[in-house]
Parts: C-alpha cells; structure tokens; sequence
C-alpha cells in the first residue's frame, strides 16, 4: 500500500551506463548539427560523413545497454 504499483518491476542500471549515454547523446547531437550545417553550406560529401558519424554513437550506446539488461 506504501509502494507504487509498478515498483516491484524498477531495474537498477549501472551508473557507467548512465555515463555512456550522455556521450552518446552528445556525440549523436554534435555529428547530425554538424551534418546539418555542411548540408545547408552545401558541402554535401562532408555533411553525409557528418551524419553518418551519428550511427557508431547509437550503436554504442545500444551495445552498453545490452550488456546492462538482466537475462530473463
């Protein structure tokens, strides 16, 4: 009657995950501004490098989350 009720089924994550996705985040924002900007200058060979650059972030940050979740 305390507890919410959906408190049981809360998973704790890892603190060093928390810190992978701030710099994905980070990394992912900066590459598709960055992309973005070169598109409308129009650089477009540089600009398509840019956003594809956004893709290794996701990536990692999927791969740190896997490896975080309880097997069930």
């Amino acid at each position: 009657m305390t507890s919410p009720p959906g408190d049981d089924l809360r998973q704790h994550v890892p603190p060093y995950v928390a810190l992978v996705r701030i710099f994905a985040v980070l990394g992912m924002s900066a590459a598709a501004a960055l992309g973005i900007f070169l598109l409308l200058v129009p650089a477009w060979i540089p600009g398509l490098i840019a956003l594809a650059c956004t893709i290794p972030f996701f990536i990692l940050m999927r791969l740190v989350e896997g490896t975080a979740e309880s097997p069930e």
